[in-house]
């Protein structure tokens, strides 16, 4: 295997007889394929360039032509790079004639045969992945987390779940890189940058231009957002998420100036009335939950916490003698505090001395500490290893930040939303509750129950931190619908 070193290749194609938009191809597969061999830890070969090209068209699935434009712009770097290297040889061995010394080698990579490299790759060879017909090339796969799926036998798609798994499956194109880096420099959230990320994904299949990403401009987001109002019939909510990730994109990462945005078909607005359980429903539902998912469905009803927030809870913000819960760094990255069931004192005192066992432990394996918000790390490098910051609800086993390096160690996370919901969704079959069930109907169930029994609708906002007083009121209908304040008729029979 030869391996290429073309350094100054960007100066290279800046100065090529080339169209603009053929240069702008060009640059963009070939930072893609840089990126992706980087990160695999590989030399610029041209069998890693047959190997780059055929993943992007087993996972992403494009249409003919836009294969044509990655192989073109790969087999420019290829061709070009020999005829570079040979006008440096030639130049070293003119200044060696010149000046009488022997040229510095370290700098030159070894002859590369032009038979070696790839010719323009043929069609033939990127063929479609085994089980998929020739049809299926370049047809979109529209899925609400934006992840690339595989298929089970019987159709259905297992889509990934996490941004770190869809870089794993899918390479990350240089406007993704940038989309992401540009997130992280404002602090988003994590599960922001899959949501964003999956939109945008999206709206590139919806596209369909040659150009992909580039060409992506206002009025195509005008267009994507009235087919998903007209023809998918999603909610106002649904809409809006993809107008903020399409707004963030355009304005943030192309740096494009953005104009009126109110002419576009908006998605039907309708009144929203969230699940709410009865109490028995309640009492049901926790009755069939066991282990530490219990104590974290008591907390989260308890509490009125949001998924992530009973995840993520540490040691020092459980406060037994004040009877006090402390949720740090919540949606909005805003603190609050709410008050502990006194119920929950004895199991939480129970639970956290099982948990520090497993917190000693890891300190006697000398294992890294935990995750440190912000620059925490920095300014205290030994805290992550203290108890006070330790996970209130740890994994079992080990592993990686999603948002670290390739190489980073491993460490002990706190327990994964998904794993809590999957033991809450087989509870409430188990209660036999013939409503739509996930963890937030908790959080919804505690605001209705308050309010149900005298508590101030300002109180309850506090409690949820909602920023506005309209968002809580949603309860009150709630709880309005409740009351049997007419007679029906039929009653009156």
């Amino acid at each position: 295997m030869v391996t290429v070193s073309f350094s100054n290749w960007s100066d290279a194609l800046a100065a090529a007889e080339l169209p603009d938009k053929v240069r702008k191809r060009h640059r963009v597969i070939i930072q893609w394929f840089l990126g992706h061999l980087k990160r695999e830890h590989q030399g610029a070969s041209t069998e890693a360039a047959r190997a780059f090209v055929a993943h992007l068209v087993e996972t992403r699935q494009p249409p003919e032509w836009q294969v044509e434009q990655w192989t073109a712009g790969l087999n420019w770097f290829f061709k070009e790079a020999p005829q570079r290297r040979r006008v440096r040889e030639q130049a070293a061995a003119v200044k060696v004639e010149a000046e009488g010394v022997a040229a510095d080698e370290t700098e030159l990579v070894a002859p590369v045969d032009e038979t070696e490299l790839v010719p323009p790759v043929d069609e033939t060879e990127l063929v479609p992945p085994a089980g998929m017909r020739a049809g299926q090339i370049g047809k979109s796969v529209v899925v609400g987390d934006g992840g690339s799926g595989s298929e089970f036998g019987d159709g259905r798609r297992q889509y990934v779940h996490t941004l770190a798994e869809l870089q794993d499956r899918v390479p990350v194109d240089p406007w993704y890189d940038e989309t992401v880096r540009l997130m992280r420099v404002r602090h988003m959230a994590y599960r922001t940058e899959e949501t964003y990320l999956g939109w945008i994904r999206r709206m590139e299949r919806f596209l369909q231009h040659q150009d992909g990403l580039e060409a992506f401009g206002q009025e195509d987001l005008k267009r994507f957002l009235s087919y998903l109002a007209v023809e998918e019939c999603v909610a106002e909510g649904t809409q809006r998420q993809a107008l903020n990730a399409g707004v963030f994109f355009l304005r943030e990462v192309r740096k494009m100036e953005l104009g009126d945005f109110s002419d576009y078909v908006k998605a039907d607005q309708k009144k929203y009335y969230p699940v709410v359980y009865s109490k028995g429903e309640i009492k049901r539902l926790l009755a069939q939950v066991r282990g530490k998912w219990s104590l974290m469905a008591r907390l989260q009803y308890g509490c009125g916490l949001r998924i992530s927030e009973v995840c993520r809870l540490r040691v020092k913000d459980v406060d037994l003698e004040r009877s006090k819960l402390y949720i740090r760094a919540s949606k909005g990255d805003k603190d609050r505090c709410v008050p502990l069931p006194k119920s929950l004192h004895e199991p939480l005192v129970e639970h956290l001395a099982a948990v520090r066992k497993v917190h000693e432990a890891d300190r006697k394996a000398q294992l890294p500490g935990v995750f440190m918000p912000g620059a925490l790390d920095k300014k205290m490098p030994q805290a992550g290893k203290r108890w006070e910051w330790f996970w209130v609800f740890p994994m079992q086993s080990l592993s990686k930040d999603p948002r670290g390096a390739a190489d980073a160690p491993k460490r002990r996370h706190h327990v994964l939303p998904r794993a809590y919901q999957k033991e809450l969704s087989a509870a409430a079959v188990l209660a036999e509750i013939p409503k739509r069930s996930n963890s937030h109907v908790l959080r919804h169930s505690y605001a209705t129950h308050l309010l149900e029994d005298g508590v101030n609708i300002r109180t309850v906002q506090d409690f949820l931190g909602h920023t506005c007083i309209e968002t809580t009121m949603i309860y009150l209908h709630v709880m309005e619908d409740q009351q049997d304040l007419v007679l029906s008729p039929l009653d009156s029979l």
